[in-house]
């Protein structure tokens, strides 16, 4: 081997070493930064003859378990569902409050029981009837704070629908313009190659976020994202994504399958060849905030509200049923009993037995 062969030989091994100390460096530097893959080089022998001659290098390789990665991105979609769940339950366990505070309906009830004893002793005593008036009025309050704290709940759902659809598009958005720059590498594995996967693995983390994904990669590193359900949202170009918010919440104000019976929002997929497809009464998301947001607005918050409106019923019903007699009724044509009915209001129901 010649002098200046020997000296191209180790200039090669000096510029790999170099390549690979500033690789080193990159992956100290973002050892924190999320979405960032620890990367290696890639490198190969270069003979003439039958001796080694350089190091080649080939391609930059990114030390990334994709088996591991799809099963970050289900538990990651979990972990989001849960702990939007998680946080509403401790809003409306706020909502509730402690059984053993005042200012609860607990409280207001037993204050009202108490009254109403009282009353009950004393049916005589001016003070003991507006003490009863006073503590059904306080009850009736504080289910009415209850039930506006429900509604209020679900509204910030409503709104994290919202704000979830915008992130999800922006999302999208990047992944399919990151795709289209990905195809016009060639498939080569390079330094500006992996730094773009890296976004792109970003931008699809963020998306399992807010809702149950599946990824299918090709040869020329584009990616396809769909639903678990089967529904495509981005490959080479983004599915937008619609969601109809409607603003003030009240207990009728709930979801039905037909649009229109429905008074809350739904989400649309629109595709880019064209035809739309409705997510929500497809139960096409799963899990993430997405689904956990749905899950209560529509599920457990209108059961939340259907359980303070049937104890106000109850209670209703405590206090103003009353059990008549009827009068006989011998003279005329018809036999049996007469039925006074002049003191019904409308809400009134009479049961006959």
């Amino acid at each position: 081997m010649g002098l200046s062969q020997a000296l191209s030989t180790a200039m090669s091994g000096l510029r790999a070493t170099q390549a690979s100390l500033s690789l080193v460096s990159s992956n100290v530097a973002n050892a924190e930064t999320p979405g960032y893959v620890r990367k290696t080089l890639n490198q190969d022998t270069g003979t003439t003859g039958q001796f080694g001659s350089s190091v080649l290098i080939t391609g930059v390789n990114r030390q990334l378990d994709e088996f591991l990665q799809t099963q970050l991105r289900t538990e990651t979609s979990g972990a989001a569902y849960a702990d939007v769940r998680s946080s509403f339950l401790s809003n409306l366990q706020g909502v509730y409050g402690n059984p053993d505070s005042t200012g609860t309906i607990e409280d207001a009830y037993n204050k009202f029981l108490t009254a109403v004893q009282g009353l009950s002793t004393s049916p005589d005593s001016q003070s003991a009837r507006i003490g009863v008036v006073n503590a059904a009025q306080s009850m009736a309050q504080q289910l009415n704070a209850t039930s506006q704290g429900i509604q209020t709940l679900r509204a910030n759902a409503e709104a994290g629908i919202n704000d979830s659809i915008n992130t999800a598009n922006n999302a999208l958005q990047q992944i399919a313009r990151l795709n289209v720059q990905l195809q016009a590498t060639g498939g080569t594995q390079d330094a500006s190659t992996a730094a773009l996967l890296d976004q792109r693995d970003r931008y699809v983390t963020q998306l399992s976020q807010l809702m149950d994904i599946r990824t299918v990669t090709n040869s020329q590193n584009q990616v396809t994202v769909f639903t678990n359900s089967g529904v495509q949202l981005v490959g080479a170009q983004a599915a937008t994504l619609s969601f109809n918010a409607q603003g003030t919440m009240t207990p009728n104000t709930q979801y039905n399958s037909d649009p229109t019976k429905s008074t809350v929002g739904t989400i649309t997929i629109t595709f880019p060849q064209g035809g739309t497809y409705d997510m929500v009464s497809t139960n096409s998301i799963r899990s993430g905030k997405i689904a956990a947001y749905l899950e209560l607005r529509d599920n457990t918050l209108v059961k939340a509200q259907t359980q303070i409106d049937q104890f106000a019923a109850s209670m209703s019903s405590a206090l103003s049923d009353k059990t008549t007699a009827g009068t006989a009724a011998t003279a005329g044509a018809q036999s049996g009993f007469d039925l006074d009915l002049s003191g019904l209001q409308n809400g009134n129901t009479i049961h006959v037995s």
